[in-house]
This record gives structure tokens, C-alpha cells and sequence, in this order.
């Protein structure tokens, strides 16, 4: 901005001087500001609604409401405005919540097992009744806004932490096998749009596999992994046409999803999964599949607690993925313990040798030869509660993983494909594939 302003082409307006210049420098970083804000992600829930007096029905004007989330102890405060309404823009995810309202000559109200989902505002219309009464009973009604309602609309859906737990997941533990329960979409591609116009984010950041390669469109998917686990997850919403103006940066989907964080109570867990070609099936319709030995094993943990109570909070995650499988099924012509090419053993030798001996390379295998993936991941967060109106996130990941792949086909230099996986009429060696890191 600096060129723009000083440059030959938009000369400063030395008539109006350094003032001109700084309104010029002030307009410009409000213009920034609102810019990179229209692409943020939501990251935190809202609650509010109307405090009422049972009697009369009409609205309380500068009650004071407080929101604590029971299980951390965190606490949001708010006034009822003129019409009577409050708000609370910027709530922890999740629940249960307990509502309370104040007002002078009135008893004091509360409203619990309330949950806030991410991105929407929870409405709840509290009645509160005059102090000095002679009642029975307290009457307090509660009113929850759903998914849909007059406070959010469009095509989205929410997987909170409960859903996270049950629901099946198998292999690389994405975020695919949960957004694919979207009606509209099959977890990668939604509304029809290719899965690189999707935005993912989580608590905010970009977590979007940028280049498109692999089976996932997260961070990660190029090795066939994810650059956060699923065990750190909080809650999960699926955009595909929100009214929400925060809601934007993408054409497909926005896959927005809050990690954990720690509560007044430790708690923690850990867990391992395996799988092999045992649990897979060797034929098909009566006829023999080859689905060749493979192993993968993953193994996590997750550990969260008060550091303070109700102050200060730590939660940590780490997951470790180990995979080995076939590079190929394929074998040489009338060679047995695979699916037969027409490459003869003879050829593959010689060429073998050949390269070996002229140029000192060693092709290695070209058949029995596995693939490695592994991948491991961190998570550490903090959340400081400053006071009813302040609160403080810091969240550290960490993501390192790498996966074996087989020679590319790409024609991009104009010679031709060349085929990466053998497919009856062609064999590679090991040695021509590649190791990509992630």
C-alpha cells in the first residue's frame, strides 16, 4: 500500500498534509480487516432470546442474564436491550448450559441442559416471576430453536460430539466418513461441485488438502490420512448454501469444525484399531478376489482437565497411523501367487540386470513388494477464561506423514502415459515409484 500511496502515479495531497494521508492509511486497514473478516470461519456458538414477566407478558428491560457452561464453569454475561431481548454472540460449543436472569423485584430464574450448537443460535425465552408473590410453584418455560429455524436457514447440517462417538469410522479416520451423511453430497462432493471448491476448517484455520490428490479432501489426504484426528473433534458443521454471510469462501461445501477443549473434570481416553485382509472377502459371486496381505493399525489418546478450575483449561491429543500394503497383485506371466500379465519374468530380469550392471541402479522388485503409509499427529489447547465478557483459545497441531505410491502416469511432457499399476499388459519395479510426504 505503501507504493500506491507514495508513488509518482498517486502523489500525497500535500494541501491537506499528514492528516489526509493518515485517513487515506486508516481507510485502507478497516477495508483489510473487514476483508480477511468476510473469510472466517465460525468457530463458536450464540444464545439468546426474551425475558418476560409471567404475569403481564411484557418484556424486561435491563435484566441481567448469565450463561455457565457447566462443565468447564464458563461464564457469559448479558443485559436485556429495549426490546427486551439479549445476546450472546460467542459461546463455547456444546453444553449443558445453564441460564440464569436477575431482576430487581423479580426471583431469580434459571434454565438448564441447554446445548449450543456450532454456528447457530440457540434461542431460549425465559419467564420470570415477582418476588414477594405467594406461588405454589415457579412456572419457568424454556424455548430451543432446532437446526432450521427463524435464526439460521439454508442447507447445512451438524454432527456434534455425541454422533462423533457412535457413529462408524474405519481406515484413515477422516472427517469423509462423517460429512458423507449430508444429503447433499457423498462426504467429499456436495451440490455437485468438485470436492477442491470445498473450504475445511477447523477452529478457523485452513485445513483444506489444496493440490486435490488422494481420497480426502482434508489436509492430509494425499497420504490417505488426516491432519487432525477425529478424537479432538468437538463438533462438525457441513455448509452447503447458508443465508450466514460469516459462512463463505467456497463454491462446494464449508466443512467447518472446534476441537476439544479440557472441563472442570480430567477426563481422557485411549484406543487402538487393526485390521488386516482377514476381514475382507475372497470372492465375489461364487468367483476368486485377490485382495492381497495388508496390515494397518491405529493408535491414539486424548487427556483433558483444569488446570485452574474454572480458569484455566489443557487439552491434549495425539494419534499414530501405521499401514502396509501390497504394492501389486500382479505377477509375470507364468508366474503363480498373483494375477498374471503378458510381461514375461525373462524380460524383467534382463532389464533389471542390465541397468544394474551399465549404470550401477538397482530397480528392486517388480512383484511382492509392499507399500508403506504412516502418519502421526498432535493436538495441544488452552483456554483461559479472562472473565464473563473475555475468553482465550491457543491451540498448537502438528501433522507429519508419509505414503509409498507407484510410478506416475502423467503424459504432461507429450511422450505418452506410462502405467503406474500394472494392469495385465504392463509390470514396474519398486524403485520406480515415489515417497510423498505431507
Amino acid at each position: 500500500m505503501e507504493k500506491h500511496f507514495l508513488s509518482s502515479k498517486s502523489p500525497v495531497n500535500m494541501t491537506h498534509g499528514l492528516p489526509f494521508l493518515l485517513k487515506k492509511i486508516f481507510s485502507t486497514l478497516a477495508f483489510l480487516v473487514l476483508t480477511l473478516g468476510a473469510f472466517a470461519q465460525v468457530t463458536t456458538s450464540s444464545l439468546g432470546g426474551i425475558i418476560t414477566d409471567k404475569k403481564t407478558n411484557e418484556t424486561l428491560i435491563g435484566a441481567s442474564v448469565i450463561a455457565t457452561h457447566v462443565p468447564s464453569g464458563s461464564r457469559y454475561a448479558a443485559v436485556t436491550n429495549d426490546a427486551g431481548r439479549y445476546f450472546m454472540p460467542a459461546v463455547r460449543v456444546g453444553g449443558p448450559y445453564k441460564i440464569t436472569v436477575t431482576y430487581v423485584g423479580y426471583k431469580e430464574s434459571s434454565e438448564e441442559g441447554i446445548y449450543a450448537a456450532l454456528g447457530v443460535t440457540t434461542n431460549v425465552n425465559v419467564v420470570a416471576s415477582e418476588d414477594g408473590q405467594v406461588l405454589g410453584e415457579v412456572v419457568i418455560t424454556g424455548e430451543k430453536a432446532g437446526t432450521f429455524g427463524s435464526s439460521r436457514t439454508g442447507a447445512a447440517s451438524t454432527v456434534n460430539s455425541a454422533q462423533l462417538a457412535v457413529l462408524p469410522t474405519i481406515g484413515g479416520r477422516s472427517l469423509n466418513d462423517f460429512t458423507k451423511y449430508n444429503p447433499q453430497g457423498n462426504g467429499r462432493n456436495f451440490g455437485g461441485q468438485d470436492a477442491r471448491l470445498n473450504s475445511i476448517t477447523i477452529d478457523g484455520s485452513s485445513f483444506n488438502n489444496g493440490f486435490g490428490l488422494g481420497s480426502s479432501a482434508i489436509a492430509g489426504g494425499r497420504t490417505g490420512s488426516s491432519a487432525i484426528s477425529l478424537d479432538a473433534i468437538e463438533e462438525v458443521q457441513i455448509n452447503v448454501a447458508p443465508f450466514d454471510v460469516r459462512q463463505s469462501g467456497f463454491v462446494g461445501a464449508g466443512v467447518n469444525a472446534v476441537t476439544r477443549s479440557g472441563t472442570n473434570e480430567f477426563s481422557g481416553s485411549v484406543y487402538t484399531t487393526l485390521t488386516n485382509q482377514d476381514f475382507l472377502g475372497n470372492k465375489a459371486r461364487n468367483l476368486p478376489v485377490t485382495s492381497g496381505k495388508f496390515d494397518e493399525s491405529v493408535f491414539g489418546f486424548r487427556v483433558g482437565g483444569p488446570i485452574i478450575p474454572n480458569k484455566l483449561f489443557f487439552f491434549v491429543n495425539g494419534e499414530f497411523q501405521s499401514r502396509t500394503e501390497p504394492g501389486t497383485t500382479y505377477v509375470p506371466f507364468g508366474e503363480q501367487g498373483g494375477t498374471a500379465t503378458r510381461v514375461l519374468k525373462a524380460d524383467l530380469d534382463q532389464v533389471s540386470q542390465i541397468l544394474k550392471d551399465k549404470y550401477g541402479y538397482t530397480t528392486g522388485p517388480y512383484s511382492g513388494f509392499n507399500f508403506l503409509t504412516n502418519s502421526k499427529k498432535y493436538l495441544v489447547r488452552l483456554d483461559y477464561n479472562i472473565n464473563d465478557y473475555n475468553k482465550v483459545s491457543l491451540r498448537y497441531s502438528h501433522h507429519d506423514s508419509q505414503a509409498d505410491f507407484p510410478i506416475s502416469n502423467s503424459n504432461s511432457l507429450g511422450f505418452g502415459n506410462r502405467t503406474n499399476r500394472a494392469d495385465g499388459l504392463s509390470m514396474a519395479y519398486e524403485n520406480s515409484g515415489y515417497l510423498l510426504n505431507d
